[in-house]
């Protein structure tokens, strides 16, 4: 009965945590621009963390990553490519 109860108050404390997260977070989450993820990208070359490899290539990977959603297509495909 007791490991009943400790479950139940672990999983109602996730489920609160889930919904503050998602309340928190949900009006700050912006996606990062192409000039953000450029002035970042020259950071990690200047560094030497990055090769200076293809610029265009990386940004449509992380742009693909960050927009992407269950079941639909990277904003960067051609409609053509289905």
């Amino acid at each position: 009965m007791l490991l009943m109860i400790v479950i139940a108050v672990v999983v109602f404390g996730v489920a609160v945590a889930i919904v503050w997260f998602v309340v928190a977070r949900g009006s700050s989450v912006s996606e990062t621009t192409e000039q953000e993820f450029d002035d970042a990208y020259d950071e990690l070359v200047a560094e030497g963390t990055l090769d200076d490899g293809d610029r265009a290539a990386a940004w449509r990977d992380f742009h693909a990553w960050q927009v992407k959603g269950e079941g639909e297509r990277s904003s960067w495909e051609d409609p053509s490519d289905e």
